[in-house]
């Protein structure tokens, strides 16, 4: 088996952190997104949103929990990974200055049949975003395969 299927519902401690617009920008920068709503204050604060507000793929910046968790409870060996399908919801914009709390839970394992790779593991991540209040801001499901040999 490539992976420890045993880390099913293994999950991260919440962990805070304040957006940035250092944050913001650097993922735009790597995406190459120059979408003003992203950067540009008046651009933002004459939207829909009122301001500047974080791209879709921000929880991309919870990569490192997210890597810590797969290595110790799945045991995954990270050059095998292959990135399935992900499905990003946001219940409100997330913001420059916002204080968030985030955690990383492994909801599904399993094994499937593929017609490049043979049978793969797979394995389901959730990753849910809370205000200080408790609200949900974006909850988000990310599938992995991880290729054997």
């Amino acid at each position: 088996m490539a992976i420890n299927h045993d880390g099913l519902g293994r999950e991260t401690p919440w962990a805070e952190t304040v957006v940035t617009q250092e944050q913001i920008g650097a993922l735009c920068d790597a995406l190459e997104d120059d979408l003003p709503l992203f950067g540009d204050p008046a651009v933002a604060a004459a939207s829909a949103y009122g301001g500047i507000v974080a791209p879709p793929t921000f929880i991309n910046v919870f990569r490192r929990a997210k890597t810590e968790l797969l290595l110790g409870a799945l045991e995954v060996d990270l050059p095998k990974l292959l990135h399935g399908e992900q499905e990003i919801v946001y219940y409100a914009p997330l913001r420059p200055g916002d204080r968030v709390r985030h955690r990383i839970k492994i909801i599904e394992v399993g094994r499937k049949k593929s017609r490049t790779y043979g049978e793969l593991d797979y394995f389901t991540v959730l990753i849910t975003v809370k205000n200080r209040e408790d609200q949900k801001l974006v909850e988000a499901r990310q599938r992995f395969f991880v290729r054997e040999g």
